[in-house]
């Protein structure tokens, strides 16, 4: 059946166009598909070679012209026009077909291009509608290599499809070979190779010897970076191309750097060691942004290594946008955890003035809002995504604020929806901050992708933190390292001059390098909390798992039914508010009202609990209402933990890195010497008064478990000796003085070197080796997959809804992807032990908990 018209795509709504396939009249023109692709892919390869030395823009344009050639039958037309056929479904195929297309038009274009090269093409069009990951070559060998019946099958319904096509579209077909091959190649030359390379059937014929050679291990070492490479492109150019998006849409623009210095020059200078520290910080700033210059020349990895509290934030993004600028591409600023994000996606809005949604920034995390207004172009779309979600989640915007999962897993046999933000680290630079957060799992795997990003991308990378764990020193054999920040030991000899904290090895640790546990209870540690902070002193506890701080907290604060505590919990007055109002207080709101319960109860203690548990609405919330001192005006209250109460927080590890909050005692339960040293820098921030104290503990197993909390998260059945533990407690021995302390200088610097250096000079060879083969042998089903934190992803997606609007629009029973949208901060990702009801959103399912019924405690988030 011929059509007048060849339709690549379907109109979304019943007044829209259809997307035509070549062009009007089958003719090639800006409005068709193929050609748009095949632009789109060739500007994406442009500048970059295969690993065989092949042009990736020559391959990326055969591809992208031949990627949907087999939608010229009459059954993928009838199917695309919503018409019934008679044959089987699986005659409008066309991702098999037009691989072959794609490996005749390669072998066409001459001496230029190899056999490496051929099977990347041909695997990438053979597999662009995967969704799950990249097409494996191992699948691609067995279903198409093989001599079975269902293969024999296979090749005789292709035949009949390019029978099809040259009966009714033969004109359309060789337009497009043609175009693909620059004349070289036909349609009538393509039937011709196809035959010849298919007779007889049901004998070993080219083909079948093709796609099983592509099977073969010992000739895939270098396939992963092109196959990665060729497939994320085509998927990107596709899916924009489908959507609408026009070349101009595809822009972004980086927010304006003299924002940043104008931010940066107002920032008061301080006095006496405060303005010594000031000055430091400047210091720093500028010492990385002077080696920008020399660091985007080269193929090495920026290192910036800062104690915390010494500006690493100003300094990453003012050399990153410097960077940015410098190459004319974008900022991807990468963290490990979503409430570091939030808070700094909100500095970030301050120094910028700039919305999340727009060209110049965009917060990308699974609990986040993620689109970009782009004006009419942006609906909300009720299947695929809206062209504004596609544009922000594929990391177009100039500054893209996002999390180390997000990086690492889009590079790593990436969905199809995580496909369409690698194209975008072409060129970009990649600031990672607090590296020493990647699982260790990843630690072997992680090098690698650094490598895919700095050699096949040309990307800029910056790894930044107070705990450099050495990824690249240790784990890479071609990159180099080169420290932005010049003279690190002026950082290491200020803190010797003026320490902020002194560590104390409690006895539960000292001396515990392995063998038998000493524990403490959780009474016990309760009334150590509880003594740290009389006389209004501030104290956190930083504990490994949920279970555990909940624990710890009822322990300090006794929270039986009736009991009179002359006490104030934030979580409860969060919830008395809202139980009122039906809104969220503001911080400022959020501090009078402690105030005033605690004038109330004659009380002198002001209790906060976070865990991954607590909505992040609420953790943001109360993070701001005890430390940021920008908020309301000259008659606001001061933040919480300046007030004349003492505060106690008990805490997960959401707390550990990158959050602005400062107490005068820190209480770490025992972990790896990074999370020690992360602790450490929410104490004594700002060098005010006395020395702060970081105490390591070991705290014992929470009631209804029998695992030690330090061994769940870090040392599995093999307790201390498995590695992290077992390097920190040799470390800490090493260390230890004869008062059990360690100095904070010594602590960031020589205990975090030698743990590092002990984990990958030793024998003990951390991280898994499978994921990085996997990567060498582009053996793409092993890491399929691989999650970098496969707790969190065990875990439901819960939408816990608070305030009247929330529970409004998800408590009902027509909850929406754009109602889910507006309201991310109600999204917990844990086990709940009770929902409402579940929903299915898309291919995601969730949780609905409503956060003032007995599924959600004030204080401890989701039961």
């Amino acid at each position: 059946m011929r059509f007048n018209q060849y339709i690549s795509h379907p109109a979304v709504t019943d007044d829209g166009d259809d997307t035509l396939l070549i062009g009007e009249n089958g003719t090639f023109d800006a409005d068709g598909h193929l050609k748009t692709v095949a632009d789109r892919m060739t500007d994406i390869c442009s500048g970059h070679t295969l690993s065989d030395g092949t042009q990736a823009g020559t391959i990326g344009n055969i591809v992208g012209l031949t990627h949907d050639i087999a939608k010229l039958t009459t059954w993928a037309q009838q199917y695309l026009r919503g018409q019934t056929f008679q044959q089987d479904t699986r005659y409008r195929y066309h991702q098999f077909p037009s691989a072959l297309v794609t490996l005749y038009c390669v072998s066409q274009v001459g001496y230029a291009v190899t056999d490496h090269a051929a099977e990347i093409a041909t695997l990438v069009v053979a597999g662009h509608h995967n969704t799950r990951s990249p097409p494996d070559p191992d699948t691609l060998s067995e279903g198409y290599g093989r001599l079975t019946p269902g293969v024999q099958e296979t090749y005789e319904r292709v035949s009949s499809q390019f029978e099809d096509i040259d009966a009714n579209a033969a004109a359309e077909a060789d337009r497009i070979i043609s175009e693909a091959t620059a004349g070289q190649g036909s349609w009538a030359g393509f039937k011709q190779w196809h035959e010849r390379r298919v007779e007889p059937i049901d004998d070993a014929h080219d083909h079948l010897i093709y796609f099983d050679r592509i099977g073969d291990n010992d000739r895939r070492e270098e396939y992963y970076d092109d196959l990665v490479r060729l497939w994320t492109a085509l998927k990107f150019a596709d899916q924009t191309a489908a959507s609408g998006l026009a070349d101009d849409d595809l822009d972004g623009r980086l927010p304006e750097v003299d924002r940043l210095e104008a931010h940066v020059d107002a920032l008061p200078d301080g006095d006496g060691v405060l303005a010594e520290l000031n000055h430091l910080r400047e210091q720093a700033r500028t010492e990385v942004m002077a080696g920008v210059d020399t660091l985007v020349e080269t193929d090495s990895v920026g290192l910036i290594t800062l104690p915390t509290g010494f500006g690493k934030t100003y300094a990453g993004l003012s050399a990153g946008l410097k960077a940015a600028n410098r190459c004319d591409s974008r900022l991807v600023y990468v963290l490990p955890y979503t409430s570091i994000l939030d808070q700094t996606a909100n500095e970030i809005q301050s120094i910028f003035d700039v919305s999340p949604y727009s060209k110049q920034f965009t917060l990308h995390h699974h609990l986040s809002t993620t689109y970009t207004g782009l004006g009419d172009r942006y609906t909300d779309a009720d299947i695929g995504r809206s062209p504004g979600a596609l544009h922000a989640e594929s990391w177009l915007s100039g500054l893209t604020l996002t999390t180390t999962v997000q990086l690492f897993e889009s590079l790593t046999a990436p969905t199809a929806r995580q496909a369409t933000r690698v194209p975008a680290l072409d060129q970009a630079v990649v600031v990672i901050d607090e590296p020493q957060a990647i699982p260790d799992s990843w630690w072997q795997i992680v090098p690698e992708l650094i490598e895919l990003l700095v050699n096949s991308y040309d990307a800029t990378v910056i790894l930044m933190t107070a705990t450099q764990p050495g990824l690249i020193k240790y784990g890479s054999d071609t990159l180099d390292t080169r420290e932005l920040t010049e003279d690190t030991d002026q950082y290491r000899d200020f803190l010797a001059t003026h320490p902020r904290v002194v560590y104390d090895i409690h006895e539960t640790v000292h001396g515990q390098a392995g063998g038998d546990h000493s524990t403490l209870s959780y009474a016990a540690a309760g009334k150590e909390v509880q003594t740290a902070a009389s006389d209004r002193q501030n104290v956190l506890a930083v504990c490994n798992t949920r279970d555990s701080a909940e624990a710890l907290y009822r322990a300090v604060r006794p929270t039986s039914e009736g009991e009179s505590v002359a006490s104030v919990e934030l979580g409860r007055v969060i919830h008395d508010h809202v139980d009122a109002t039906g809104e969220l207080p503001s911080p400022v709101t959020l501090r009078e009202l402690a105030f005033e319960e605690a004038d109330e109860r004659g009380a002198d203690t002001i209790y906060a609990f976070l865990s991954g548990n607590v909505r992040p609405d609420d953790r943001a919330l109360i993070i701001d209402a005890l430390y940021n001192d920008d908020l309301g005006d000259a008659s606001s209250p001061d933040p919480l933990l300046n007030s004349a109460y003492s505060v106690i927080l008990i805490a997960t590890s959401v707390v550990e890195a990158g959050v602005d909050v400062s107490f005068d005692t820190v209480f770490r339960d025992y972990a790896p010497i990074p999370n020690i040293v992360q602790s450490g820098g929410r104490c004594n921030r700002s060098f005010g008064g006395e020395t702060g104290r970081v105490v390591i503990w070991r705290l014992a197993e929470p009631p209804d478990s029998n695992a030690i909390p330090s061994l769940v998260i870090h040392g599995g059945d093999g307790g201390d000796a498995l590695p992290l533990l077992r390097e920190t407690g040799r470390v800490l021995a090493e260390h230890v003085d004869d008062e059990s302390c360690i100095d904070e200088s010594v602590m960031v610097s020589d205990t975090v070197d030698e743990f590092y250096a002990g984990l990958f000079e030793g024998p003990l060879d951390p991280g898994d080796e499978e994921l990085a083969t996997a990567v060498r042998s582009a053996s793409i089903a092993e890491l399929e997959g691989a999650n970098m934190i496969n707790e969190i992803d065990s875990y439901d997606d819960v939408i816990a809804g608070l305030t009247d609007t929330e529970r409004a629009d998800v408590l009902t029973d027509e909850l929406t992807v754009s109602m889910l949208s507006n309201h991310a901060g109600a999204q917990v990702n844990t086990d709940a032990d009770a929902a409402t009801r579940e929903v299915m959103i898309g291919h995601s399912t969730y949780l609905v908990v409503d956060a003032r019924s007995e599924a959600y405690h004030p204080v401890f988030g989701v039961r």
